[in-house]
């Protein structure tokens, strides 16, 4: 491989890991910030901080030299209400879930929106699925399985009514995104899109909640939930975004399974948290499982690489 390609790999996989991190610092604060008040209320700081970066980062942008006009139609609408929709419910789901989960065990579940994505991607778009997704699917439901741990009378039902459960759906809300935007990616302007999805998802709170007055939200949640919003929905987000321009989609999803690690370790030094033996190991199971159709990209960079 030509040492300039060589060069762009490792800077995408550079940028890769750094979306990691980002998703690894975003879930600690976010704890912290559901346990210090209102849940919905978490979920508005959270949204508002992140639309109001990604609406400064798009006027950079677009007055930078050369840049492209902003296009905003019909079609970058309702695909931005619809995106709205799940990224609202995708973080009321994380906010709940949280309040009974550690970070870690948090970051895990919602890597459950790779097989979401394929699943659906399958069923709604016609995207070819491999054999060893399946395989990776069922061990990732092995270790959800582990990862609850005793079911007690509830059974498999009690998974529903826990932060496992809310954690999960969370994941499937997050993994629509990723659905619409390949179904409308090409008749869509992104940056713009982007924008408008976060503003219409504050928008959408108000109905379903009443406006706090803002010297009620107890002052360490609004600094915690400040925190979450530039770690993940903004830093985070922008450099998965230039991981993307050097990198293949699978690599970059590889990495991200990384996060979990690193918010495990960051959550015992910070906030003395660590998971249960068997939610420790039901991650660990879930994680394998999730990565298990990533792999193969892998072993063919690692082979180009060595050529």
């Amino acid at each position: 491989m030509p040492k300039s390609q060589n060069r762009s790999r490792r800077l995408g996989v550079a940028w890769a890991l750094s979306s990691a991190v980002g998703g690894a610092l975003m879930v600690i604060p976010w704890k912290l910030a559901n346990e210090a008040g209102d849940p919905a209320h978490s979920v508005l700081l959270l949204l508002g901080v992140a639309a109001l970066g990604n609406s400064a980062l798009v006027l950079v942008q677009r007055f930078s030299p050369g840049a492209a006009r902003v296009r905003i139609g019909a079609t970058e609408l309702w695909v931005a209400a619809l995106l709205a929709v799940f990224t609202l419910l995708g973080n009321v789901g994380s906010a709940l879930a949280v309040q009974h989960l550690s970070p870690a065990l948090l970051n895990v579940l919602l890597r459950a929106d790779i097989i979401f994505v394929a699943v659906f991607g399958w069923l709604l778009l016609g995207e070819r699925v491999e054999r060893r997704f399946w395989i990776g699917a069922l061990v990732a439901v092995i270790g959800l399985l582990v990862l609850q741990g005793p079911m007690g009378e509830a059974g498999i039902l009690g998974l529903l009514d826990s932060g496992t459960g809310m954690a999960v759906a969370a994941a499937a809300c997050f993994s629509g995104l990723a659905i619409v935007t390949r179904r409308f990616i090409h008749r869509i302007d992104p940056v713009a899109v982007n924008m408008i999805r976060l503003w219409l998802a504050v928008g959408l709170w108000f109905p379903f909640n009443t406006l706090p007055r803002f010297f009620e939200i107890p002052r360490e949640q609004v600094v915690y939930a400040t925190l979450a919003a530039v770690a993940g929905p903004f830093l985070g987000r922008l450099a998965l975004m230039n991981s993307a321009r050097y990198i293949e989609a699978r690599l970059t999803t590889l990495a991200s399974l990384s996060a979990p690690v690193l918010t495990l370790l960051l959550a015992f030094v910070l906030l003395s948290d660590w998971p249960e033996t068997h939610e420790l190991i039901g991650g660990a199971i879930m994680i394998m499982g999730i990565s298990i159709p990533l792999l193969r990209l892998g072993q063919r960079a690692s082979g180009e690489l060595s050529r």
